[in-house]
């Protein structure tokens, strides 16, 4: 009897998996058939502003009356961050926003469905091609080339398409090349950026600069920066920021100065920092500061330890406007340069930023 049942279930089970199996691959071939069909238009083209909004709202909210000395260092990294993801992202609004592709076709190595944008700035030519490498996965490749020079690459990166021009997506830019083709930002190394944009009540984006040298001081040690900012329109946002560099030429390694912002809008708002030393030896908080400003802009309380020669405490900067006092942990102050934001990281899982890896990202397979 036992041994009727065991050859019974094992028949059973041999079927069933043979059934799943089937079902598995039929489930996948009319997947990759199904992406094979689709076009790529233009709202397959995600919103570029998107990527701009998150930061340049908490900057703005950031420009205060009386600024201390190490926040205005923080808010004019913010602004460098935000106009070199403005320069790349702005040539693709140029050419690609809600505007139909120049080509389309499938590409000669996997036959998938591309479109090609074309176009040109300052006497740059330049190519966007959007790869759709599964239903709602998009590689976007952006080339630039000037004359008979070879075309180079400025952008690579993926898009998750939740929405008409909306989702998630990551991206790598090479200021090296941007700086070549452009003049600006002379810079070398990369930027990567991480964004979600799938949201209403929500936006946020990530952004991390990777061996950043000024072009004319090759020399140097290479600067690592990154900015966290979740943008709430109409209601307010967060930014978390983290600049690494020699900024004291007079001590031994490099200093960081981390600061978290909160802000609401047509309220005020509030800046809490930590400035350091770090070496491979051990990290030494310096500095720290608070800072309250109300809805104009100006500051209404600063305090900082030691007492900041340049700026004399004012105000409670306990709590400002409901927003209460936050420390930033000595923990960030490594060379890493990141300090995450927890919700921006749901945000950016939830959208399916979170989970493509760099190796994706750096993809150029299909811009032929």
């Amino acid at each position: 009897m036992n041994g009727h049942w065991i050859a019974s279930w094992a028949r059973a089970s041999v079927a069933t998996w043979a059934a799943l199996t089937l079902v598995s691959a039929c489930a996948a071939e009319k997947a990759a058939s199904a992406a094979a069909e689709q076009t790529v238009s233009q709202d397959d083209v995600f919103d570029t502003d998107d990527l701009v909004t998150v930061e340049s709202a908490g900057a703005g909210a950031a420009k205060l009356g009386d600024p201390a000395t190490l926040l205005e260092v923080a808010r004019k990294s913010a602004d460098k961050s935000r106009s070199h993801v403005a320069g790349v992202a702005d040539l693709i609004k140029e050419i690609a926003a809600n505007k139909k592709p120049a080509a389309t076709g499938k590409t000669l190595t996997g036959q998938l469905p591309y479109g090609k944008w074309t176009g040109s700035k300052a006497g740059v030519e330049l190519t966007l091609w959007v790869i759709r490498t599964a239903e709602n996965r998009l590689r976007y490749v952006l080339t630039g080339k000037k004359g008979a020079e070879a075309a180079k690459f400025l952008l690579t990166g993926v898009f998750i398409k939740k929405g008409p021009r909306s989702g998630g997506g990551r991206l790598h830019v090479s200021l090296t090349n941007l700086s070549a083709l452009f003049g600006a930002p002379n810079k070398t190394g990369s930027m990567h950026v991480w964004f979600a944009n799938h949201k209403a009540d929500a936006k946020g984006r990530r952004v991390a600069y990777v061996n950043v040298k000024d072009i004319g001081n090759p020399q140097d040690v290479a600067a690592n920066y990154a900015a966290d900012a979740i943008y709430k329109p109409k209601v307010g946002g967060r930014l978390r920021q983290i600049f690494v560099d020699d900024l004291d030429p007079k001590q031994p390694g490099l200093e960081l100065f981390a600061m978290r912002v909160l802000w609401k809008t047509g309220v005020g708002g509030r800046a809490d920092a930590i400035y350091a030393n770090v070496t491979a030896q051990k990290t030494e908080k310096k500095a720290e500061a608070h800072e309250c400003w109300g809805g104009d802009g100006k500051r209404t309380a600063y305090a900082s330890t030691p007492v900041d020669p340049n700026n004399a405490a004012e105000g409670d900067t306990k709590k400002c406007f409901e927003l209460g006092q936050d420390s930033v942990p000595e923990t960030v102050a490594t060379t890493s340069g990141k300090d995450p934001d927890p919700e921006l990281d749901a945000l950016l899982a939830d959208a399916g930023a979170a989970g493509i890896d760099e190796a994706e990202a750096d993809k150029t397979d299909g811009a032929q």
